[in-house]
């Protein structure tokens, strides 16, 4: 099994481990505090156990770049601010008391928390390319679109579907390491 097959199984079996933490936290704290407390407390507790829990599985396999851990930083203040916020208007137009607002809040804070890491921590197109030099391999890019084709059987581009002969690939590769290189060529210098 991979590690990426592995870290896949592992998230997935977030969701039945946090059940198992949030139910006794929640009835323990619950015999102890106010309803509304117990939820907040069973919140932060369990989202702590999450946020960490989800740090500790992906954060080998993220490229942490300045921009990456600032807005991983700011998501985090932001999925606060729409948790807290969706708290409130709750508090405010559901008679039931606090305890579906300060609930549906915290809730909305992990969920939100799970969905914008996967976005922001998921790797670019370029930083593929760059890991795939690295190990050695040769990166093969559509001349069209700029779409990744290392790896495919046909020399069709998936991603705007212009059919290629394996001398245009092989040309437009050598053609764009040279600019890479700084070496004009035909098409820069017209």
């Amino acid at each position: 099994m991979t590690n990426l097959v592995s870290r896949i199984l592992l998230a997935i079996l977030l969701i039945p481990l946090s059940v198992i933490l949030y139910v006794p936290l929640g009835v323990v704290l619950s015999e102890r505090l106010p309803s509304e407390f117990a939820i907040l407390w069973m919140h932060i507790f369990g989202g702590s156990f999450i946020v960490l829990y989800w740090l500790a599985l992906w954060h080998r396999s993220v490229l942490w770049t300045g921009w990456r851990k600032g807005m991983t930083l700011l998501a985090g203040v932001g999925c606060l601010v729409a948790g807290a916020a969706l708290g409130l208007y709750m508090s405010v137009m559901i008679p039931y008391g606090h305890e579906p607002a300060i609930f549906m809040g915290g809730l909305l804070v992990i969920v939100l928390w799970l969905v914008v890491s996967v976005l922001l921590w998921r790797e670019t197109a370029a930083e593929r390319a760059e890991r795939i030099r690295q190990a050695g391999g040769e990166v093969l890019f559509c001349p069209r679109c700029g779409y990744n084709m290392t790896g495919l059987y046909e020399s069709r581009c998936p991603e705007c579907g212009t059919r290629f002969t394996l001398d245009q690939l092989f040309a437009a590769q050598h053609q764009s390491g040279l600019e890479e290189a700084g070496v004009p060529t035909e098409d820069t210098t017209k």
